[in-house]
């Protein structure tokens, strides 16, 4: 297969009219191409990027990890027609015994493959959380970090455990954030009411990423400016932002832009069933959300999720003004080095497997390719 005359992102991030070989699931060749006998598509007038990576997704098309008999499969074809290639399937604060089945039910599905985008591993958000600072998670699901509990988790993940979201101030974050780094997983701070100290302890401890950036966490205060005051200025921490204009004002996300820069930004959807469906409400862990005006919220009015793909966060993006070459970046390029898959994926280039998201000039997805397969015509 060759994708030819498009406006291909090249790992340096720059564009470049190329054309793109792929063959036995990876980029084999890139330049001026002749197809010969080869199948080609015509990508003349487009844009040729690294799929999208989602590292903070619960679910979509109906369907989310925490449901009984979750069909992930609806969730992981929906994500390919939004030029999603790779997810972490992320998990909330579920009651103990069933997160790990949750678990279970991921890994399953990591072993066995699954159709369209492909599951590169876990995001545990939560349940080490601060209660004040829950969001829409179950409160009485929010637990003290315990080593027995944490241990059983990774185990329970079978290696696939690649992020896991946690409140520094909490009692033994220390030593949860310490054995996750150890064990292979990426800390995040999140869902907390951290201090400014307490943030750059979690940091310190090895946390390298901030949980859906402002929300679920401490307000910042000129004197003491806690959480967001850490993560914002320290150069050790990526931050995701949610990019649906619901979660953060453009203006906040065009501040977040200026201060981390392109290179510490990870777009995230923190999408759930609502995504890519006409839901007015659905149940998550026993409690009603309820979806109006593309907004998912708790009864009480508790944001909820995201009804949007990252293919929204792109276009809002974009239209803010933000180039397409930083962009990617921050939907394709760094989402791979958090998960550790940056030298087989994130960017195009050869060797790599030809994960690839074909965008017209109105920033709508013409095809996506997974290991080389074409999922979306």
């Amino acid at each position: 297969m060759i994708i030819k005359n498009g406006s291909v992102l090249l790992d340096t991030f720059v564009f470049s009219e190329a054309d793109i070989k792929i063959n036995n699931e990876r980029i084999t060749d890139i330049g001026a191409l002749n197809p010969n006998d080869d199948d080609y598509i015509d990508a003349t007038g487009m844009y040729v990027l690294p799929g999208f990576i989602d590292t903070h997704i619960h679910g979509a098309n109906g369907a989310r990890f925490s449901d009984d008999n979750p069909d992930i499969n609806a969730i992981t074809s929906f994500e390919a027609t939004k030029g999603v290639t790779c997810i972490a399937a992320t998990t909330g604060s579920s009651e103990f015994s069933d997160l790990l089945r949750q678990f279970d039910n991921i890994v399953s599905a990591i072993r066995n493959g699954t159709s369209g985008a492909k599951i590169a591993g876990i995001h545990s958000e939560g349940p080490f959380l601060n209660r004040r600072f829950k969001g829409a998670m179950t409160e009485r699901n929010i637990l003290t970090p315990c080593m027995d509990k944490v241990k059983h988790m990774f185990d329970a993940c079978k290696g696939y455990l690649k992020i896991i979201t946690v409140a520094p101030e909490v009692e033994n974050a220390k030593v949860l954030i310490e054995y996750a780094v150890a064990n292979g997983a990426l800390a995040s701070i999140g869902h907390t009411n951290a201090l400014f100290s307490e943030s750059e302890n979690g940091v310190h401890w090895g946390a390298t990423q901030a949980t859906h950036t402002f929300n679920a966490m401490r307000p910042y205060n000129h004197r003491e400016p806690g959480v967001l005051g850490s993560v914002l200025t320290n150069p050790k921490v990526k931050c995701e932002i949610i990019c649906d204009f619901v979660h953060l004002h453009p203006k906040t996300i065009e501040l977040i832009y200026r201060l981390k820069g392109a290179d510490n930004i990870n777009m995230v959807s923190d999408s759930g069933h609502s995504a890519g469906t006409e839901l007015t409400e659905f149940i998550v862990d026993g409690e009603m959300r309820y979806v109006k005006d593309g907004v998912v919220t708790l009864a009480d009015g508790t944001i909820a999720g995201s009804t949007k793909t990252l293919l929204e966060g792109v276009q809002n993006l974009v239209g803010l003004g933000i180039p397409l070459e930083d962009v990617s970046r921050m939907v394709s390029y760094n989402p791979a080095r958090t998960l550790g898959i940056a030298n087989e994926t994130g960017s195009i280039s050869i060797g790599k497997y030809a994960d690839i998201v074909v965008l017209d000039k109105d920033m709508q997805v013409r095809f996506t390719f997974v290991n080389g397969k074409q999922v979306v015509y």
